[in-house]
């Protein structure tokens, strides 16, 4: 009986405390912090860069129109104005060929003036009835051939000048002899090679872009071009010339990109790095860990000030880069958006912005 009653007591005690327990109310969790941004359409523009080089946009390889001995030849490095002689062949030849083609035409003009006469002679004898029609038709016709030969007389000199002229390679604008390809006393032939003079100020940065930027559109964007050697030579340039075809080994669009005056502080053939932006849309620019998924559908999290919960949006990315993405649907302007931990919060979840109260 009093092992009964000491059990009873025992249970009772033990009822009275689950009872007392159970009154009691757990807390409920604070809601979580999260990080966010608010989202911005703004007009952004793809940045890219490719490897080029400096060169110059004057290149030009200048030989004879005839063939010679040569004479003279400026030095490889010479910096020439427009005029200045830069390489000169033997002009015993042509002068010969002008001294015979000066006296060919001596010998035209008389014949000319001695038709001349012989003509104006017959006519007046003809007026007269002294000669028939047929004397005066002949001398007119010897004054029409004289006078043919005369002009051919004349071209023929005037060729032969020309082909004296022809004996001297002159700069057709200032420049920098860059290459030679013949030496003093040596035959060169029409059309060899002999200097090759670039343009010592005007410089282009040439690259070799890939199809995908050519699909873009390219359209004269403004490009900023540095030294690989030296980053703090900068200059900027725009597109001059996009060939139409691509390299048929690389497959690379030949781009040149003339420079403004800073560039003549690159060196020819420097390596540079040139950095553009194509086209800009209107896109949101957010953290890449801002994105997640939603049913295998690119999705973000955003705050719903009224419910203090979150609720999944499907996006669409324009592009990535290291750290961001770039969304061109599925965002509104003012839209908060959750940037860190999105992989362990849910949509629906109650949260609340970083660094306001509890």
């Amino acid at each position: 009986m009093t092992f009964f009653v000491k059990t009873s007591l025992l249970l009772g005690g033990a009822m009275l405390v689950l009872s007392g327990c159970s009154e009691e109310q757990p807390e409920a969790k604070a809601p979580r912090p999260i990080k966010s941004v608010v989202a911005e359409a703004r007009p952004l523009g793809e940045t890219v860069t490719q490897i080029g080089e400096v060169k110059p946009r004057h290149e030009t390889q200048l030989s004879f129109r005839i063939n010679g001995q040569l004479l003279l030849r400026a030095e490889n490095g010479s910096a020439v104005k427009a005029g200045d002689i830069l390489a000169s062949i033997d002009k015993t030849p042509s002068r010969n060929n002008l001294l015979t083609a000066q006296a060919d035409l001596a010998t035209a003009q008389s014949g000319y003036d001695l038709a001349q006469m012989t003509a104006d002679r017959n006519r007046d004898l003809f007026a007269k009835n002294i000669i028939p029609r047929a004397q005066m038709q002949e001398a007119d016709a010897n004054l029409q051939s004289a006078r043919a030969r005369v002009d051919a007389a004349r071209a023929a000199l005037a060729n032969a000048q020309e082909m004296l002229g022809y004996t001297d390679i002159k700069a057709p604008r200032d420049g920098i002899v860059s290459a030679v390809g013949a030496n003093e006393g040596q035959v060169v032939a029409a059309g060899q090679m002999v200097v090759t003079l670039i343009s010592d100020r005007e410089r282009d940065a040439v690259f070799d872009i890939p199809e995908k930027l050519m699909n873009a559109r390219l359209q004269s964007p403004p490009v900023e071009v540095r030294l690989i050697s030296d980053p703090a030579v900068t200059a900027s340039g725009t597109v001059r010339e996009v060939t139409p075809s691509a390299d048929p080994v690389t497959r690379t669009f030949r781009v040149k990109v003339a420079l403004d005056d800073k560039g003549n502080r690159m060196q020819f053939g420097a390596a540079v790095v040139g950095t553009i932006t194509l086209s800009p849309k209107l896109l949101v620019q957010l953290p890449a860990s801002a994105l997640t998924s939603n049913k295998g559908d690119p999705a973000v999290l955003v705050y719903d000030p009224a419910t203090r919960k979150l609720v999944y949006k499907p996006v669409t990315v324009e592009r990535f880069n290291d750290n961001d993405l770039f969304v061109s649907k599925g965002l509104a302007d003012g839209d908060i958006v959750a940037t860190a931990g999105v992989s362990k919060l849910r949509d629906g979840v109650e949260v609340r912005l970083e660094g306001e109260g509890k």
